[in-house]
């Protein structure tokens, strides 16, 4: 007799199904309570000494570079963490143009447009954070959105698509994560859970275990290619395209959706002056070297314009894709109208500039980095196309010309020797490697360098990873203090401000500095920045000070008047207040002023004669 089936209820059925869900959230937990792995937080306060800012992740590169020793670093700009209510927020996002490379982040194109903007909109917070890291692609821009999304920006800027074959995760790279868009996506966000983190370590261990060490020798860009050779419509060409595509479609529309207005550049590169790196003839398409050398004789006969195609079919061509292909821009163009985003052609702006039209080392260091010259044209275009769009700060701005403008932030660049030296060798780093030259060839460039100078040495230390940027201009700024060449001090000491503006300590090095040199006029605008991101006796008595020898007695009266609020034991302050009220026609307030002062100083025969001349004075009054 066959026995009657048991029905078991509802729950014994979803029993085998929320047990290991149970297990995988309490293992999350766990993990998370004991710090395991890598906080991959976009944006998240880095310090104690700025509580109130949030920075891009310093780490946040392990999340996309997994497999490389050495990692780049995202730019450390700050923005409050709470967003002020006259704050025009703007996050710039793409790769190593928009970090500035090879410059120090001051040069880069974000930066000049946040000091005009600085310029133009003085009572406005002016935040522009860069966005920008070298060999990323639209991979880590996508997964940076929501966050920026988060922090209330006012206006996104788009530079972005050279890396899209070799950057992280890209089609021909190194760090590979397939040819799914889909599949690559999802794994870069299961890249925030722990346990993801613990099951992908432990599977990199163990095959850890049968496999060579990892090298780190080489440029970033060096070890960034994985399958080199990407021929012009070839199959991974169009994987890439696709990929570039769908990742940007994905970013506008977020955007789009959270209302948050988009402006898109497109890209340039250097097309007259850089053969391209490997030429090959295959699918009946031409060699790259062949097409490059017609363009460089048809330039040289005078036909410009003939030449102009000839440079980019040859850049096309070139199988080695570190230059954005040309159907990038069409892309971009293209999605700019879908969306409704307002599109600059930075490739044109940059051809107006140059000289047959043609983009070349007039305005890029290497093959797509501008220099200097050429990243403020990109501010300058995006700033034009923010006032066009009627995207800039909702306020009436300084009237000045562009023309005064760009004559005044030239003249406060900064930027200074140090700086130069820092980006002439790095320029070396990268062309003295592959592709610039073969494979497993010395860096020739970086070994012949000598230093010269002490601020020689200083740059090669930078390069050399043996110091960090702040301390360099430091060390250049004590040593030009040393040498008496006070202008050259004050320069290393803003292009520190410029660089970390929300950082107190170059504001006190410099104050404390040039008041004990008596340097007091120099003095001044460090102390008032001092004094504006933290008050105290020191700033404020010496404000006073220096408003009093240089007779403006009022501001003098007012820092003085502050710097009693700190102290009023201090005899100096007493009698600096005491000469202000005196030459204002104040006399009572200038005896009771200088009474305190002797008060605290009986014996200071300055004072002594300064009472008595005070009430002679009031006596033949």
């Amino acid at each position: 007799m066959k026995k009657n089936k048991k029905n078991f209820p509802k729950w014994f059925y979803a029993v085998p199904v929320i047990i290991p869900i149970v297990f995988f959230i309490l293992l999350e937990i766990l993990l998370r309570t004991f710090n395991y792995g890598n906080d991959y937080t976009i944006f998240k306060s880095i310090s104690s000494y700025y509580p109130d800012k949030l920075f891009i992740n310093p780490n946040i590169a392990r999340k996309y570079f997994s497999n490389l020793n050495n990692i780049p670093a995202p730019v450390d700009d700050a923005f409050d963490k709470i967003k002020k209510e006259n704050a025009y927020r703007v996050f710039v996002i793409g790769e190593s143009s928009v970090e500035g490379f090879p410059f120090v982040a001051n040069a880069s194109f974000p930066r000049d447009l946040r000091r005009r903007l600085e310029l133009l909109f003085p009572d406005k917070t002016i935040e522009v954070i860069n966005c920008g890291m070298s060999a990323i692609n639209t991979y880590t821009i996508r997964d940076y959105v929501p966050s920026i999304i988060k922090q209330k920006p006012d206006l996104i800027l788009i530079y972005t698509g050279h890396n899209e074959y070799y950057g992280a995760f890209g089609v021909a790279s190194s760090v590979l994560g397939g040819y799914s868009r889909g599949l690559t996506n999802l794994y870069i966000k299961l890249e925030n859970f722990k346990t993801f983190q613990l099951i992908a370590n432990t599977v990199k261990w163990i095959g850890g275990i049968f496999k060579r060490p990892q090298q780190s020798g080489g440029t970033l860009m060096e070890r960034m290619v994985g399958k080199s050779l990407v021929p012009l419509n070839s199959e991974i060409f169009n994987l890439g395209v696709d990929q570039f595509k769908g990742n940007m479609i994905d970013i506008l529309k977020m955007f789009k959706n959270a209302k948050i207005p988009v402006i898109i550049g497109s890209l340039t590169c250097n097309l007259k002056d850089l053969k391209p790196f490997i030429s090959k003839k295959e699918n009946g398409l031409p060699a790259a070297d062949d097409v490059y050398k017609k363009a460089q004789t048809k330039l040289a006969t005078g036909d410009s314009v003939e030449a102009k195609k000839l440079f980019l079919e040859a850049k096309e061509l070139d199988e080695l894709r570190f230059r954005a292909p040309q159907i990038f821009n069409s892309i971009l163009k293209s999605l700019s109208i879908t969306f409704d985003d307002p599109f600059i052609d930075i490739d044109s702006v940059f051809e107006a500039h140059s000289k047959y039209g043609i983009v070349g080392s007039n305005l890029i260091v290497d093959h797509l980095h501008p220099n200097i010259d050429g990243y403020k044209l990109m501010a300058k275009a995006f700033y034009q196309e923010m006032k066009k769009s009627n995207l800039l700060p909702n306020e009436a701005a300084v009237n000045l010309t562009e023309t005064v403008q760009d004559s005044i932030l030239n003249a406060s660049f900064p930027f200074t020797q140090l700086d130069s030296t820092i980006a002439m060798l790095t320029i070396d780093v990268i062309t003295g490697t592959y592709p610039f030259v073969p494979k497993n060839t010395p860096n020739y460039k970086l070994m012949n360098f000598k230093p010269r100078n002490f601020i020689d040495t200083l740059a090669l230390d930078f390069i050399s990873r043996k110091i960090n940027l702040d301390n360099a201009h430091a060390r250049a700024a004590e040593r030009y203090f040393a040498e008496g060449d006070i202008k050259s001090f004050c320069r290393e000491v803003n292009d520190i401000i410029a660089d970390k503006p929300y950082n107190i300590e170059p504001y006190d090095f410099a104050s404390k500095k040039l008041v004990s040199t008596q340097h007091f006029n120099e003095a001044l605008p460090f102390l008032l920045g001092l004094n504006k991101m933290q008050p105290s006796a020191f700033s404020t008595k010496w404000l006073g000070q220096i408003y009093l020898i240089n007779h403006d007695y009022n501001n003098a009266l007012k820092y003085l008047a502050q710097s009693l609020q700190f102290s009023t034991n201090d005899f100096q302050v007493w009698y600096n207040i005491a000469g202000a009220y005196y030459y204002t026609n104040k006399l009572d307030d200038a005896l009771n002023a200088i009474g305190e002062s002797l008060k605290l100083n009986p014996k200071n025969v300055q004072a002594i004669n300064f009472y008595h001349q005070l009430l002679e004075i009031k006596n033949k009054n």
